[in-house]
């Protein structure tokens, strides 16, 4: 007969575990949690486009209920897909009502990963409200406009909240190296300047065929116009980009240091992102904008986001071998491309 066996060996370890009465999270559960609650923030992001290029936006003409006395929508396609829309809404508020739990039970717990698992509620509820504005308001486009730019935001304070999770402080002094300060200075201004094209790239949305609803009035400005408008400064981003790459090139070749080789790899990983960007947006443009290019064209700005939020953090932040801990690599952050 085979016994269990009783010893630490023998059993499972369970990352949220009992001490006394009292349950805790690990660090490395609670990294995979905040990469989960990122990454439903862009589900959502997408889906949301998806409403809008179906031209269900309408589909459901009430909030929170579909229609007037009716909470699911009756057999109607748009009615479906903004409903989903919703229901896809309220998986998103579940994973970030678990990172905050997650962050008050983990063990040691930090202050900083609680705030930021509740500024990521606080984002999601504004959010709701927001969508529901949209609805009222039968899309108007600068409401539709503050809510994409809105999502853009929450993504970008979860990347800070995964980054964050997935490294502990150095114990003692922190003696990450710094950067030049005119290296950081350039990184804020592409990500200021990724602002402005988001910005710019909403108002071409807004101009635009895909509002929502067939019957839904746009932004009474000339196309071409503002598609240019956003193309400079998206040429502009570029330029910033490409100095800053170049300005990094040359500390890795002086310096060989880890916190310079990251930040050049982050940089690559945005031109990357920039460079498909740049493809759909033209092609798009010049063929009609069909669903399918606009619709990747909104993953990307979700991915540029995500990138040059890590791309800042690189630069703010550095990166030593001495500060670095098991968590990143035990939840299979680090070294992962977008999915670090």
């Amino acid at each position: 007969m085979n016994l269990p066996d009783p010893s630490p060996r023998g059993r499972r370890l369970n990352p949220m575990r009992l001490r006394g009465r009292r349950r805790y999270v690990t660090p490395e559960r609670f990294a995979v949690i905040a990469r989960w609650a990122l990454w439903s923030l862009v589900a959502i992001v997408v889906t949301g486009s998806l409403v809008r290029l179906t031209g269900s936006g309408l589909g459901c003409s009430d909030w929170p209920t579909c229609e007037p006395g009716e909470f699911v929508p009756a057999a109607d396609f748009h009615g479906w897909v903004e409903f989903g829309n919703r229901i896809v809404t309220g998986l998103v508020s579940a994973a970030v009502v678990v990172a905050v739990a997650a962050s008050w039970w983990r063990q040691p717990r930090r202050g900083d990963l609680v705030w930021w698992s509740l500024g990521l509620v606080a984002g999601v509820i504004f959010q709701i409200g927001l969508g529901a504005v949209t609805v009222l308001t039968h899309l108007s486009p600068p409401i539709v406009m503050s809510h994409f730019l809105a999502s853009q935001v929450l993504v970008s304070a979860a990347v800070v909240l995964q980054h964050r999770a997935s490294r502990e402080p150095p114990p003692g002094r922190n003696d990450t190296v710094r950067l030049p300060n005119h290296v950081r200075t350039l990184a804020w201004l592409a990500a200021t300047l990724t602002a402005a094209a988001l910005w710019t790239g909403t108002v071409v949305t807004g101009t635009g065929p895909h509002g929502g609803d067939e019957h839904v009035v746009r932004l009474q400005y000339a196309l071409p116009s503002v598609a240019r408008i956003h193309g400079i400064t998206v040429a502009v981003l570029a330029a910033v980009t490409l100095l800053l790459a170049l300005r990094v090139r040359r500390l890795v070749a002086t310096t060989r240091g880890e916190t310079t080789t990251e930040l050049g790899r982050r940089i690559r990983i945005v031109i990357g992102v920039m460079a498909v960007q740049a493809a759909i947006g033209y092609v798009q443009y010049f063929n009609e904008l069909p669903v399918l290019l606009v619709a990747l064209h909104v993953v990307g700005a979700t991915l540029l986001t995500i990138t040059m939020t890590r791309l800042v953090l690189a630069a703010e932040t550095g990166r030593r071998a001495s500060a670095e801990t098991g968590v990143a690599a035990s939840v299979g952050i680090a070294g992962r491309g977008f999915a670090e």
